[in-house]
């Protein structure tokens, strides 16, 4: 069975969470418009709140020798965000935290989104698939390695800032990641003056 969201689309079983967590901004609506001031000098700006669904997947990873005779090894936990949208991971530096947000608000940012989206088996191989990338940069010859999910996939709503505006000669639309102040361009146009 799946959700009906405003949009109208529906979103399969497979896409759907039940207690996502929605994380709260690092960055401030003031650092968002800082950013960009400093990419458009004399521009006058509004940052809008947003949030973006993440696959997110806690492993267990461990490594063993292949010639001992225990199965015990070095472990470590690694917390991996797969977009929800886009299917591109991440491996983060951090525990995704924050207050619950209800099934709805994922189904309809998921259901938002045109074209098809990744599952979230594919969310799952994304994220083991990284964390082996990352393994595997460190291990000696001779070493497996086991990942293990330590929990379900959870849905995890990232905080972004959309901030929108001009000066005399260009009006633009950044993206402002809210946990680490990065940015990505989404338009610039020129004004009519010159």
């Amino acid at each position: 069975m799946s959700a009906e969201i405003g949009t109208g689309r529906s979103v399969a079983p497979d896409l759907q969470v039940e207690d996502p967590v929605r994380m709260e901004p690092l960055v401030t609506a003031a650092e968002a418009l800082a950013v960009f001031q400093r990419k458009l000098p004399d521009s006058v700006a509004e940052a809008r709140a947003v949030h973006h669904p993440f696959w997110w997947a806690a492993l267990d990873v461990r490594t063993r020798g292949l010639f001992r005779r225990s199965s015990a090894g070095a472990g470590q936990r690694m917390d991996v965000l797969v977009n929800a949208v886009s299917g591109r991971g991440m491996i983060a530096d951090f525990t995704p935290r924050g207050a619950s947000a209800g099934p709805e608000e994922w189904s309809s940012l998921i259901g938002e989104q045109a074209g098809p989206l990744p599952s979230r088996g594919e969310a799952e191989r994304t994220a083991r698939s990284l964390a082996r990338a990352k393994v595997v940069k460190t291990v000696k010859l001779g070493m497996g390695i086991e990942i293990t999910l330590a929990a379900g996939l959870r849905g995890v709503l990232k905080p972004n800032w959309i901030v929108t505006g001009g000066n005399a000669k260009h009006s633009a639309t950044i993206l402002v990641d809210g946990l680490d102040g990065s940015h990505y361009i989404v338009r610039v146009d020129k004004t009519g003056q010159s």
